[in-house]
């Protein structure tokens, strides 16, 4: 990943990279790195099966994925996995900071961008069904998945594989 070139506060041309990729500002003495983005993703495990999600758009569009995505500045990941589930799904997910089972640092779309993946182990109130899900443009197709399938599965990410098996192996409500 490239350092920033341009102050993002005043867009003065920032000093030589340091050593750990980070720029100086000459004008506004400010310091810029270039930092993973923070995502959220849930394990919404029901009756022995896993919730994946099939991606309506890229990156890696049609590829299985997990509910989830990218946190907004300052918000707390609990509150971005209940407002992403949220969006892309129509339901209301339980989870708690405890339920954090994944971490895993990947690149993101054509940039390669980093992104640090927090994974949830989540629940939902009530019996979901199909029909329950309403989808958004992000997801083109969910699916019910066991612990047997998933090494056969087309996940757009590795971790959000493994963050399904783990949540399988710990089992669900």
């Amino acid at each position: 990943m490239k350092p920033f070139r341009y102050c993002p506060a005043c867009a003065t041309e920032l000093d030589a990279a340091d050593p750990d990729g980070g720029g100086r500002c000459p004008n506004c003495e400010r310091s810029w790195y270039r930092n993973s983005s923070p995502t959220v993703g849930a394990a919404i495990v029901h009756n022995g099966s896993a919730l994946a999600t099939v991606r309506g758009r890229e990156p890696e569009k049609g590829r299985l994925d997990v509910p989830g995505g990218f946190l907004g500045p300052g918000e707390h990941p609990l509150d971005g996995l209940r407002r992403e589930v949220k969006e892309e799904l129509g339901i209301n997910v339980d989870a708690t900071v405890e339920d954090c089972i994944s971490m895993a640092i990947h690149r993101y779309g054509t940039e390669g961008d980093f992104v640090l993946a927090l994974g949830f182990k989540s629940s939902v109130s009530g019996e979901p069904s199909m029909s329950d899900l309403t989808g958004s443009d992000d997801v083109a197709e969910v699916r019910w998945v066991s612990a047997e399938e998933l090494e056969d599965l087309d996940f757009a990410w590795p971790h959000d594989r493994e963050l399904l098996r783990k949540a399988l192996r710990d089992g669900g409500s």
